[in-house]
């Protein structure tokens, strides 16, 4: 009988041990890659801005030694600036961005939300503002 109980209650208990919530120290790595998997995600355009802008700077130039209208040119360096701003907000991001190593588990995951929603934004304003400079660089690029 003994041994029948044992036999019964051996899989019970493994199964109970299966369903352990996960540690705090896997929430906040869980957390934390999200974090970076949306800066590195991110990062990516940051080549698309230096191009671009680069590259707006250089038509704006073009454009301005042509005496074309001015609407033209203050399109091409509203654009300039906001791909200036999306690369000063990434930039600001990572300077004050830490690893909350040193933080108790509560509040490191509070920090990382703060800077998952940080970094959220960061990217948005980069996506919106990378697709709106090749808009404006396509509407005003010379055509060949």
């Amino acid at each position: 009988m003994r041994k029948l109980i044992l036999v019964l209650a051996l899989p019970a208990v493994i199964l109970a041990g299966c369903n352990t919530a996960p540690s705090e120290a896997e929430q906040k790595a869980k957390l934390e890659a999200q974090v970076m998997a949306v800066h590195d995600s991110a990062m990516v355009e940051m080549d698309a801005i230096f191009k671009l802008r680069r590259n707006l700077r250089t038509l704006r130039d073009t454009l301005a030694t042509q005496q074309t209208d001015s609407t033209a040119l203050l399109q091409l360096q509203e654009s300039i600036t906001g791909l200036s701003k999306a690369d000063e907000s990434m930039m600001n991001w990572m300077r004050h961005y830490s690893a909350p190593d040193t933080l108790q588990h509560q509040q490191a995951m509070q920090y990382l939300q703060q800077e998952l929603q940080k970094i959220e934004r960061v990217k948005t304003t980069m996506d919106s503002t990378v697709k709106a400079a090749r808009q404006t660089y396509q509407q005003h690029e010379p055509q060949p």
